[in-house]
């Protein structure tokens, strides 16, 4: 009894290297949100501007595009880049839901501290990336095994019963 509880805190503990990658999972899926965002933002500004200043509307427009596209491969690389280090449980639906979700809130306070606060832009970027970086290490081991660890555990008796 007391080996199975041991076993169950153990499993529901992720090591460092698995906190350290979803915290960089969620950071990644926050330029992958981010993308498609600054891509519709310089759609419109190309056309809004168009009438005015068709040079500075082909600048915010295909500035905007190129930046657009650089974000969300250099987060779907970083994403590749942190997956190799990732525990079972953050490739299971719930770990990217909850990733998603830390990321998405995390760009909207982006957004706000860019356009209603006097914080400095570089600083928005560290506050926001560094507190969903913070809040995903800290959750990782809270929520890790949730999803897999009847099916971790009953794969873990039928190999034991296998060996004997």
């Amino acid at each position: 009894m007391t080996s199975d509880l041991r076993l169950d805190e153990v499993l529901r503990r992720i090591d460092v290297y698995g906190r350290l990658a979803y915290g960089g999972q969620v950071v990644a899926a926050m330029a992958i949100l981010a993308g498609p965002v600054i891509f519709a933002t310089a759609t419109a500004l190309l056309f809004v501007l168009w009438d005015d200043n068709r040079g500075e509307a082909l600048l915010y427009g295909l500035g905007g595009w190129a930046v657009a596209v650089v974000t969300t491969g250099a987060g779907v690389a970083f994403a590749f880049f942190c997956w190799r280090w990732s525990g079972d449980w953050i490739t299971e639906w719930p770990g990217y839901a909850l990733g998603f979700a830390i990321a998405a809130v995390a760009n909207a306070t982006l957004a706000f501290m860019l356009t209603s606060t006097p914080i400095p832009v570089p600083v928005s970027f560290a506050i926001a990336m560094g507190a969903a970086f913070a809040i995903a290490f800290v959750i990782a081991g809270n929520l890790a095994g949730t999803q897999v660890l009847p099916t971790q555990r009953a794969e873990r008796e039928r190999s034991i019963a296998r060996r004997r």
